[in-house]
C-alpha cells in the first residue's frame, strides 16, 4: 500500500468522523414535547408530560387524605431491578418529607426473612404480606424479559403472592434491547396479565414502560448510530415496546417511566433520531447510563410512582372505570 494510499484513506476516516459527530450533536437535541412526538404515523402530537416540574410536588398535596387512607391499607408488590431499588428510596424521600401520606415500605427479603423465623419459632400461620405496605423486590431473570415475566406470574399466583392487591413488574433497559422482539415480548406480558386476571380478579395490575438511556454522544456515538447500534438505536426499540404497550392496555394505569424521565425540568422532551423517527431518551438532569439515577431523578421518580399509586385508590378507581382514562404520571388522567 502506498503512502499516498494510506494519506487518502486517513483522511477519508477522518472525513467521515466528523461527519458522524456533527449527526450525534443534531439527533440528540432536546426539543418541545410537541414537536418530538411528531413521528411518522402519529395522528396528532401529545401535550407535554410535565408541562411545569416545578408545580410536582403540588400535586401530591392535592390528593386526599380518603385516598392515602385507602393506600395504607393496601399490599402492593413491584417487582424490580436496580433502577427500581433507586425509585423506591426516592419513594421513601418523599415520605419522609410527607409523613402524613402513611405509606409504609418494606423490601420482600426482610419480610421474607421475617417469616421464616416466625415458623421456626413455631408460628404456623406466619405469611408473607401479613401488613399492609409497598413491598418491593428483586426481579428474576433480568435481560430475559419472557422469563422474567413469567417468574412474576407464578409468584403472584402462588400461596404466598395470595395476599397481594396491587402488582407492578418494571422492566429494565437489559430486557429491551434494540435486538428485541417487541411484539414477542408485548404478547407473553400480555398473555401473563390476561391469566393473573383470570385467576385473581381483584388484584390491580399496574402497568411500567420501559426505562431509557441518555442519547449518544462523541464520534464513536456516530459511528455505532450509523450501523445501528448504541444506545439511540435500543431507545428507539424501547419507544415502540412503550407505545405498543401504552396501546394494549388503553384506559389503565400506567407508572410511566419513560415518559417521566425524558422531559426536563424546563419540560422540553430530549429525544433522539433514528431512521427518521424521534423517540424519547433519558433526560441527563434524572440519570446516567441504564443503572444510575440522579438525586433529582431518584426524587422525581418517587413522586412519580406515588402519583401512579394514587390513581389505584377507591375514588380515582371509580372515576376511570366511568371515564375509560389512562393515568400518565406527572400529567393526570389524559383520554385516550
Amino acid at each position: 500500500m502506498s503512502q499516498e494510499f494510506r494519506r487518502f484513506v486517513g483522511i477519508g476516516f477522518l472525513a467521515v468522523a466528523f461527519a458522524g459527530a456533527a449527526i450525534a450533536s443534531s439527533a440528540a437535541t432536546p426539543v418541545g414535547a410537541q414537536q418530538a412526538n411528531e413521528r411518522k404515523g402519529n395522528a396528532a402530537a401529545q401535550e407535554p408530560v410535565v408541562k411545569q416540574r416545578a408545580g410536582e410536588r403540588s400535586k401530591l398535596d392535592q390528593i386526599g387524605e380518603t385516598c392515602w387512607a385507602d393506600l395504607r391499607g393496601k399490599r402492593i408488590y413491584i417487582a424490580h431491578t436496580t433502577l427500581g431499588r433507586q425509585i423506591v428510596e426516592g419513594v421513601q424521600e418523599v415520605l419522609r418529607g410527607s409523613p402524613e401520606i402513611g405509606l409504609v415500605v418494606l423490601p420482600r427479603e426482610l419480610d421474607e426473612r421475617d417469616v421464616r423465623q416466625r415458623v421456626r419459632d413455631g408460628d404456623e400461620k406466619a405469611k408473607l404480606f401479613e401488613h399492609a405496605g409497598i413491598y418491593h423486590g428483586e426481579a428474576e431473570h433480568n435481560g430475559e424479559p419472557e422469563d422474567k415475566i413469567e417468574a412474576f406470574e407464578e409468584f403472584l399466583l402462588s400461596p404466598d403472592g395470595a395476599s397481594v392487591d396491587m402488582a407492578m413488574l418494571k422492566f429494565s433497559c437489559s430486557d429491551i434491547s434494540r435486538s428485541t422482539d417487541v411484539t414477542r415480548v408485548l404478547d407473553a406480558y400480555a398473555g401473563s396479565v390476561e391469566r393473573i386476571r383470570r385467576a385473581r380478579p381483584k388484584l390491580e395490575i399496574v402497568h411500567a414502560t420501559a426505562p431509557l438511556r441518555e442519547p449518544d454522544h462523541g464520534t464513536r456515538a456516530a459511528i455505532r448510530r450509523m450501523v445501528g447500534a448504541g444506545s439511540d438505536a435500543a431507545n428507539a426499540t424501547r419507544g415502540r415496546f412503550n407505545e405498543a404497550l401504552r396501546k394494549r392496555f388503553a384506559g389503565e394505569v400506567f407508572f410511566d417511566i419513560a415518559r417521566a424521565e425524558s422531559v426536563r425540568p424546563d419540560g422540553t422532551e430530549v429525544t433522539v433520531l433514528v431512521k427518521g423517527e424521534r423517540w424519547p431518551a433519558l433526560a441527563t438532569e434524572y440519570g446516567r447510563g441504564a443503572r444510575d439515577l440522579t438525586d433529582q431523578g431518584r426524587a422525581m421518580l418517587g413522586r412519580e410512582l406515588l402519583l401512579t399509586l394514587s390513581a389505584c385508590c377507591g375514588e380515582s378507581k371509580a372515576r376511570r372505570t366511568e371515564g375509560a382514562v389512562t393515568v400518565v404520571p406527572g400529567n393526570g388522567p389524559r383520554g385516550e
